[in-house]
């Protein structure tokens, strides 16, 4: 059976990363210099979305939609929490499985195959449940919000970072990207009860800012060119850059709580 796209996508990280490591370490959280990530959205952006929710070391995160765990490690290693990350497929979880146990976060971080819209967790399992720019990915993003507040405590915290379209008349061309507008999301959420939902556009602030970071995202996407079972992942991520320079998404943060 040949090798899942995204087992080569995670592939080629680890050897790129590993290179690198001998000229400069990775900055704190960021084990593969934040690769994993389709968008190219600086994973600063997460400070603040973290600032919302108490984190401590007995803290349960669900991540859905974490794909090769990027997300899942950065809150593993910055806040010191447990995290349990959803995968798309077997392959995508046992990739991500791979570079976390070469991150040395393989206690705290456990990646698993799963439906966002039918999550395999008993009901208010988790403190806080993280969607990162994984809405527009799903198919069916209201049923994972719903399963987002079922598998939520009473007090805790969802919080999400969108790609959003600027207004529902406004498309953006993302092959397998379903993008909202950002009060279609906060609707949905208040339509599901929770409350003291806060929105904040966070465009100006989500270029990466690490030249470090940069550098290696291009010579990602160059290796990601020269493998032909690659390139619907190099379409994807090309569409992304040029949708978010050009202004057909944005970038936006929501918290909320469930009472």
């Amino acid at each position: 059976m040949p090798e899942a796209p995204v087992t080569r996508l995670a592939a080629a990280i680890e050897t790129l990363v590993r290179a690198h490591k001998t000229a400069a370490p990775a900055p704190r959280g960021l084990a593969y210099l934040g690769l994993e990530g389709a968008s190219g959205t600086g994973f600063h952006l997460l400070d603040a979305l973290a600032a919302r929710g108490i984190f401590r070391k007995y803290e349960f995160v669900l991540d859905v939609g974490a794909g090769l765990g990027g997300t899942s490690r950065w809150l593993a290693a910055r806040l010191g929490c447990e995290v349990v990350g959803t995968a798309a497929s077997r392959a995508e979880a046992e990739a991500g499985a791979s570079l976390t146990r070469r991150a040395g976060l393989s206690a705290q971080v456990r990646l698993v195959p799963a439906d966002a819209a039918t999550l395999p967790f008993r009901a208010a399992h988790f403190t806080h449940v993280w969607l990162l720019e994984a809405l527009p990915r799903l198919p069916d993003p209201r049923a994972a919000l719903r399963e987002a507040h079922r598998v939520l405590r009473r007090g805790g915290t969802v919080a999400i970072q969108d790609l959003v379209r600027p207004d529902a008349a406004r498309a953006a061309d993302i092959p397998g990207w379903m993008p909202a507008t950002a009060a279609e999301r906060v609707a949905a959420l208040e339509r599901l009860g929770f409350v003291e939902v806060a929105l904040r556009d966070r465009t100006a602030e989500a270029p990466e800012r690490s030249a470090q970071v940069l550098a290696a995202r291009d010579r990602l996407l160059a290796r990601l060119r020269r493998d032909p079972r690659c390139a619907q992942l190099v379409r994807e991520r090309e569409a992304l850059a040029a949708a978010l320079a050009g202004g057909a998404l944005r970038v936006v943060q929501i918290v909320a709580r469930r009472p």
